[in-house]
């Protein structure tokens, strides 16, 4: 019994450090602003959104020019040729 309310004690204190450190760091967050990697991810999600609009931008068929000439993919009548195959070994 004693040994239940010792890790139940023991979690709550975890808990309460946990909370603490995290209040602590937000309240440097707001003091001192941003760290740089907070930073860099804001720079990273400006990036990701500029490079989508781009493809936005190059998906649209209207800027979109043809490349390949008018015969390419054409179709072109062929015929099959048929091989004998006969056994020449005696």
């Amino acid at each position: 019994m004693f040994k239940l309310i010792f890790f139940v004690v023991l979690f709550f204190i975890l808990m309460f450090l946990l909370l603490g450190v995290s209040f602590l760091r937000g309240l440097k967050t707001l003091i001192f602003g941003g760290s740089n990697r907070e930073r860099q991810n804001q720079q990273r999600r400006q990036y990701s959104q500029q490079q989508q609009s781009n493809r936005k931008q190059q998906d649209n068929p209207v800027s979109r020019k043809k490349i390949f000439t008018k015969d390419v993919g054409e179709y072109v009548d062929y015929e099959e040729v048929k091989e004998d195959k006969t056994d020449s070994a005696t």
